[in-house]
């Protein structure tokens, strides 16, 4: 029977609990626990040799494309107490305005985050169809109303109205221009609002920038004179024309309303149509004063003296232009 070496035996027991005690520190050390966050739910794996981080989520069945985010970067090798971020991208639709509507993919979480990360600008009047605190979901659109306006600015002319007032200075038939009419001006400000291009409301605004003035015309009120030609070619003015029935007499001698002898030129009248003393001048018969009244002389009727019995037969009965001289 062989004889076993103590020593040596002694030096072999120590020597395998070493390796023993080594292998379990090794073991210990390729645990890893390891925190993976997709999209905001949360997990834990914990394992031996796990590989990098594409290792894992290949074995967690998680699938990623060139759009998603994944932190730290896959090819990093996993070490105990690694943090794993997973962001899925959303699909969306961009509609802006007028353009064609673009499909993205965005890790955004909010419209305007969004819209700042598409370096897209709104102006105070366009219109979101989401709020901008709306959270991104896949599938959505977001339309943007682009709203725009128009100001234009014209002038109108107000017309001025003509007054017109009695004007004892001048004649009738004749008009002047007391004070010259001046038109009134309006501003008018209209502003059309389109969106996307299309007119989809107007306002107008009107503003009195200068009052119209009216104008002012006096009319003549003043009888014209009446220029009478005589047969001797005298011409006289007369104030008053009037037509009458005349009659002639002859009474040569007789004694008048005044007081005076009737004779050629004594013309009797009604008082209160042609005043006692008024000068006349009468067609076919020339001048004469009012002198006289009679029973049958009323309204516009007048009687003319003659110097004889003959020229009155003559004259007779008829209508006549009477003047009333100045």
């Amino acid at each position: 029977m062989r004889k076993v070496n103590r020593k040596s035996i002694y030096c072999l027991s120590a020597a395998a609990v070493a390796l023993l005690i080594g292998g379990s520190a090794t073991a210990a050390t390729a645990y890893k626990t390891i925190s993976v966050d997709v999209d905001g739910n949360k997990q834990t794996v914990q394992g031996f040799e796990l590989g990098t981080v594409a290792d894992l989520l290949k074995k967690q069945g998680i699938q990623v494309g060139k759009d998603d985010l994944v932190q730290p970067t896959v090819t990093k090798e996993l070490t105990d107490g690694t943090q794993i971020l997973v962001k899925h991208a959303k699909a969306i639709v961009i509609q802006d305005g007028t353009k064609d509507p673009v499909s993205v993919h965005t890790l955004a979480d909010t419209v305007a985050d969004v819209l700042k990360e598409l370096q897209i600008t709104l102006n105070e009047a366009d219109k979101l169809s989401l709020t901008a605190t709306t959270s991104i979901e896949s599938g959505q659109t977001i339309a943007i109303t682009r709203r725009t306006q128009e100001v234009k600015v014209a002038e109108e002319v107000v017309p001025f109205q003509t007054e017109r007032q009695p004007d004892a200075e001048q004649y009738t038939g004749t008009e002047n221009v007391l004070t010259p009419g001046v038109e009134g001006k309006v501003q008018i400000t209209t502003t059309v609002y389109y969106e996307n291009g299309e007119a989809v409301d107007r306002k107008e605004d009107r503003k009195t920038t200068a009052e119209p003035v009216n104008q002012v015309v006096g009319f003549g009120t003043k009888q014209r004179p009446i220029v009478v030609a005589s047969r001797s070619g005298e011409n006289m003015q007369a104030s008053k024309m009037m037509t009458m029935a005349a009659s002639a007499y002859s009474m040569p001698g007789s004694r008048t309303a005044t007081g005076g002898a009737a004779g050629q030129g004594t013309i009797a009248v009604d008082p209160s149509v042609i005043p006692l003393g008024t000068r006349l001048y009468i067609e076919g018969y020339g001048y004469g004063v009012a002198s006289d009244v009679g029973g049958a002389i009323k309204g516009n009727r007048i009687d003319l003296h003659f110097d004889s019995q003959a020229a009155a037969l003559q004259f007779g009965r008829r209508t006549v232009q009477v003047y009333v001289l100045n």
